[in-house]
Parts: C-alpha cells; structure tokens; sequence
C-alpha cells in the first residue's frame, strides 16, 4: 500500500458495484463498460490483496473485506458530494453571488451588507472574493464589483469610485520622511493588476532618474496596505481601499502628490437583467448607498 495513492476511479466502481451488486447495473450508473468497471474493481482488489466480492452467475456478495470497506467509501463519497454541491451546486433563483475586489470588500462592502439584508431577508447573498481584474462575467456570478478603466463592453456596467493614489506608510516611517526622493531609500510595496504604480507616481513628483529598489508585489492592495500599516514598506494606495486604515491612523499620508486613477471600480451585470431579479435589487441598493 506503499507509494501512489489508490486511484478514486477504483474506488468508485467498488462503490457502484456494491451497491447493485451487479457489474452491469454499476457500469450503467457510472456510464462505462461492464468490462471496464470489472478491471477496476479487480485492480482495486489486487492492490488490497483480498478479493472484495464473491462473483457468480446471478450476481455478485461482498466478502467481508468489501462488506468492511463500503462505509467508507460511501462516507467519503457523500462528504465530497456535499462538498461540491455547497460550492459549486444548483443555486436557487433568490440566491445572489456578488464576486468583490477584496480589498473594497473589506473597507466598504462588508460594513454595509448587513443593511442589504435587513431590508432584503428573502435573498441570500454569497460573497465571492476576487483578486484578478478582468475575470470573465459567467453563469456563476450574478454582480461584479471590478477595476476596469471605462464601462465594462457587453455589460449593464456603473463607476462606483473615484480614486485618488497617494503613497501612505506606518507613523513610524512617515517622521522620517521629509520629500518623495527619500522613498527611493525605502522598500516599496508594490500592487499588479492597476494601470498606474510607483514609476507614475515618482514622474508626477518630479523625481528624476529614479531607480526602484527591490520591493515586495502582491497581487491584493489590501495585503499592501496591511503591510505597509505594520512598518514594512511605503504602498501606493487608492482612496476606496484606504479610507479606514487612514481614519485609525495605522497609516498615514505621505506628502501632496497625488494621480488621478484612471482605473476604478465598476459594478457590472448582465445586460436585460430583470428589474425585480436579486441582482437588479443588490444594483439599486448599492448606487443609493455609494452615494
């Protein structure tokens, strides 16, 4: 038993086997060959090294060993159905998917949800964090609350933000900071996926010849901000993923040089969307209170 694990294929044959106790009946099931469901549950008792049934002309009796091991399995089994089915299952026609740029997940969208459901309680609202900009509008997702740079193509799309950028560090860092060319001395944390970054900002602060020093790049601004909070790094922030951090004063504002973003967030839905759907609700709601 040694090495590689047994493969699910077996397993799951076994399953469908000892459950009809028929090969026949358990290939239809799993819509393979007789042949092929018989090879794999003889592959599965080689690798065991005890027979798991007892075969005959009507049919087939588990042994013992296959009599132990069909709990098992069927334990797994339904513990992975259910799995799949809490992730990726049937959603009903009140349940709404928003995918959320994480960090104005965080700063904003998080805090205000709960009022949504106050005055929504039939419609079920699951949240799914979104890292990448520019992921596709499917099937599985009924609002996407995005970075784009203009309206979204194809899509019932409104700008939600209007940020500024400015670099922003620990109280710690900022007392000795004194103009932008010192940040050349500091570690700069770095955020992918917007279109304006620390090469922009340094020529809008007239800093010439700069050369960047080693940085740390994350693929979320929020982990930026964070890192930046705990004295590690000067980040680039956006207005919309900052405003809490910058009220408590873990950060704090680095000098008067700010970009206008010319990347912002966008609520996108399907185009038609129905005026009483989940997402057309959670669409009106979100404008008003953004506003």
């Amino acid at each position: 038993m040694a090495g590689s694990r047994t493969p699910v294929n077996w397993l799951r044959a076994f399953e469908v086997a000892a459950r009809h106790l028929s090969l026949s009946a358990a290939a239809q099931e799993l819509s393979v060959t007789t042949a092929a469901v018989s090879q794999q549950v003889r592959l599965l008792e080689q690798r065991l090294g005890v027979p798991l049934f007892v075969r005959h002309s009507r049919g087939l009796r588990l042994t013992r060993a296959g009599e132990a091991l069909v709990p098992a399995c069927r334990d797994s089994f339904g513990r992975l159905d259910a799995a799949l089915e809490e992730l990726f299952g049937r959603r009903s026609k009140d349940t709404l998917v928003v995918r959320v740029a994480l960090g104005f997940a965080r700063q904003w969208l998080f805090n205000e949800l709960a009022s949504f459901s106050l005055q929504q309680p039939d419609i079920r609202v699951r949240v799914v964090a979104s890292v990448w900009a520019g992921q596709p509008l499917d099937s599985s997702i009924d609002v996407d609350i995005r970075i784009a740079s203009a309206a979204i193509a194809g899509l019932e799309s409104h700008q939600l933000t209007r940020d500024d950028i400015f670099p922003v560090c620990s109280s710690r860092l900022r007392a000795r900071l004194r103009h932008p060319a010192d940040l050349c001395s500091q570690p700069l944390l770095g955020t992918i996926g917007f279109a304006q970054g620390w090469r922009e900002w340094f020529h809008a602060a007239k800093v010439k010849d700069t050369i960047l020093p080693a940085r740390l790049e994350f693929d979320s601004m929020r982990l930026a901000l964070e890192t930046a909070a705990l004295g590690h790094g000067i980040a680039l922030a956006r207005t919309s993923y900052a405003e809490d951090l910058l009220r408590s004063r873990q950060l704090r504002r680095l000098f008067d040089v700010r970009l206008v973003a010319t990347d912002n967030l966008y609520l996108a839905l399907a185009r038609g969307t129905p005026a009483d759907a989940p997402a057309a609700v959670f669409r009106d709601w979100l404008l008003k209170a953004a506003t």
